[in-house]
This record gives C-alpha cells, structure tokens and sequence, in this order.
C-alpha cells in the first residue's frame, strides 16, 4: 500500500503541491493527467527521491526509498560518448546488481549513444533502469518518440509490471489510460481521483 500524507512542494515563492493526501492500495496501474505545469513530474521526483519535499511517502507503512522506485522521465538523459551496452553496465552499478541477459528491448550495445534517434533513446534507458525489479514503477509520458509496434510493446509491459507492484503512469493520450484502476487528475494543487470510464468528463475538465 502506497500513502502519501500531506505532500508539500514549492519553489521559492510558488506552491506546486498542497498538502497533497493519497493512498493506493493494492497493485496496478494508475494514471495521472494534468495540464502542462500542473505539477505531475514534480510530484514524481518527490517520489522517486530526486526533490526535496515536506510530508510523508510510506509503502507498506515504511519510508519510501529511492532504491525501491523505478522512474522513467519523458526526456531521459543518457551519456552520449559511451555505447548502448556501456551505459546498461554503468546503470547496473548504480543499481548494484550483476549482469543481466534479457532486456526489453533489443539493440545493438556497440552502437555509440548520439547515433540513436529519439525513440531509439528511449529504449535504452527502458532497458538500462529495468534491469533490476522495484516496488513502484513511474513513467513520465512513456509514449513520447515511440513508433507504433513500441507503443504496443510498452503497453503490454506496463501491464505486466502492474500485476505485483504499483505502476503510475501519466499521459496526455486519456486513451490509453482505459485499463488503469484509477485515474488522478492533478489541479489546482490538489488530486482527484476518477474511474477510467470517466474519461470523457476528465477530457471536459481539462479543455476548459
């Protein structure tokens, strides 16, 4: 069980989550919407360890660490001088873990890095930060530079991964978000929570 109690984050003078209260309960994957700033990948961050924040983030009525949270931003950053199997061993000893055999995706590890097109990127750092199993997995826009057959591939992951932990997932395609448990719509500080079947009336609340 994932809570989240009294969640506080600014900048300087400007608030971007007030005492934000939350709690998921069993495994799955849930979405989370907003428009452009409302505060979604700072929110994110929080838990994933990255910002500074007022408040608690428990799992299982412990602190949530950062080891335990998979985050996958929509612009990853990876180091453009080293090769693709390079930058999968550098993650692995971030991670502490031993060599791993299978990825998600296959792609040549000899390639350098800063040939890889924009999708092809994202790929591996897919592959690079799943390479060890988490308790919460969160993906940013995980869509974003795909084709269509890695679209689908991804879809099929994150339904995987939802089976045992807690998968967040955040989209500005409401569509692809019919299979989520709920859904959070992030406004006005504050969270809502909304079935998928409500999509539509998410939709209408968004484009006001």
């Amino acid at each position: 069980m994932l809570q989240i109690k009294h969640l506080e984050k600014s900048y300087q003078d400007r608030i971007i989550l007030n005492h934000i209260s939350l709690t998921i309960e069993k495994p799955g994957l849930y979405g989370v919407v907003g428009v452009n700033g409302a505060g979604k990948t700072t929110f994110f961050k929080c838990l994933s360890g990255l910002e500074p924040y007022q408040g608690e983030i428990l799992y299982n009525k412990k602190t949530l660490s950062s080891d335990q949270v998979a985050f996958v931003p929509t612009e990853p950053y990876l180091y453009d001088h080293l090769t693709v199997g390079e930058f999968y061993s550098f993650y692995r000893k971030l991670l502490g873990i031993k060599t791993v055999e299978k990825y998600t995706f296959e792609i040549d590890k000899n390639t350098l890095i800063k040939r890889l097109s924009t999708g092809m990127r994202k790929k591996v750092y897919y592959n690079a930060v799943l390479q060890k199993p988490y308790t919460l997995y969160i993906f940013d826009e995980p869509f974003n530079g795909l084709d269509i057959a890695s679209v689908i591939h991804i879809k099929k992951l994150l339904h995987s991964l939802a089976q045992t932990p807690i998968v967040l997932v955040a989209s500005h395609l409401l569509e692809s978000l019919q299979a989520c448990v709920k859904i959070y719509l992030l406004q006005h500080l504050h969270f809502q929570a909304f079935a998928p079947e409500q999509i539509p009336f998410i939709e209408s609340i968004l484009i006001e």
